[in-house]
């Protein structure tokens, strides 16, 4: 087993930066190599699991204007320093021993800010450093709700790249590190041309359905490597990215498929038309 911890941009859902590592390193330690390479003026979308005063701390200090969100934990030892609005608050945390054991620099306490808000009937707790001056608790609460947007990114390399397969075809630990590098790779030529095709049209780079993109332009670069290299490759890209802007998502809503509970296999046979239990 391996362990994956990458950067993505949820807008393009481009990979920015990614490291792999043997499965028993800490994604956290992981994501340490290359927090400088988050741009300056951004927000960083952060999972429940990278809940840490060191890593956040530093992604502030080290860079011009960069905040961050994450989910809040449960049972957070914490005290209320100030309040903006009914769901809105500023609170303040003790940073632990063992954390200012590995790092000296960290001071006692700090400070965040707490978001609630409602999501099909359910609340939701954020933490941000993102300021209440700036930034609205609607705004914030929209902003984490693009945190999805990353999920179907990875999604894509799953289902569409891997075809749903469990494991890696490789079977040496050199190899799995070059099939992992070369899927990110081939994802994000994929991703790159479907954005600027994207933008080029007036539409976000998100709109663009990947699984067809990837079809069109895997069968569009054989044949683009059978023509004449030279002459005509400005063109064949025109043509390539035009091809790509016709794959946008189709936004009529879905028809409703509630969620039923599968039978577990039996080696018995089941009476499916048998009467309900009473």
């Amino acid at each position: 087993m391996m362990r994956l911890v990458a950067l993505m941009n949820v807008r393009s859902h481009l990979i920015l930066e990614a490291q792999l590592s043997p499965y028993r390193r800490s994604e956290m330690r992981l994501a340490d190599s290359f927090m400088q390479q988050i741009p300056d003026h951004s927000v960083t979308l952060f999972d429940k699991g990278f809940w840490s005063a060191d890593l956040l701390l530093g992604l502030n200090s080290k860079g011009e204007n960069r905040h961050w969100l994450i989910p809040a934990h449960k049972g957070l030892v914490s005290e209320e320093v100030a309040r903006y609005g009914k769901q809105d608050r500023l609170l303040r945390m003790k940073v632990s021993p063992q954390a200012r054991k590995q790092n000296s620099e960290l001071p006692a306490y700090w400070e965040v800010r707490e978001i609630s808000y409602a999501v099909n009937g359910k609340t939701k707790t954020v933490l941000t450093s993102l300021p209440a001056a700036t930034y609205s608790t609607k705004a914030v609460a929209a902003l984490y709700q693009e945190r999805w947007e990353i999920e179907l990114g990875f999604r894509d390399i799953k289902s569409s790249l891997q075809q749903n397969a469990v494991t890696l075809r490789s079977k040496t630990t050199e190899l799995i590190y070059q099939e992992v590098w070369g899927l990110l790779l081939a994802y994000n030529v994929i991703r790159r041309e479907a954005s600027l095709a994207a933008v080029a049209f007036g539409r976000s780079p998100s709109e663009i359905r990947f699984k067809p993109a990837c079809h069109y332009i895997a069968v569009q670069l054989i044949v683009m490597a059978a023509a004449n290299p030279v002459s005509a490759t400005g063109r064949r890209l025109s043509e390539l990215r035009a091809g790509v802007a016709g794959l946008f998502l189709d936004h009529r809503p879905r028809p409703s498929r509630p969620r039923t509970v599968k039978i577990s296999k039996t080696r018995y046979p089941v009476d499916r038309e048998a009467a309900p239990l009473k």
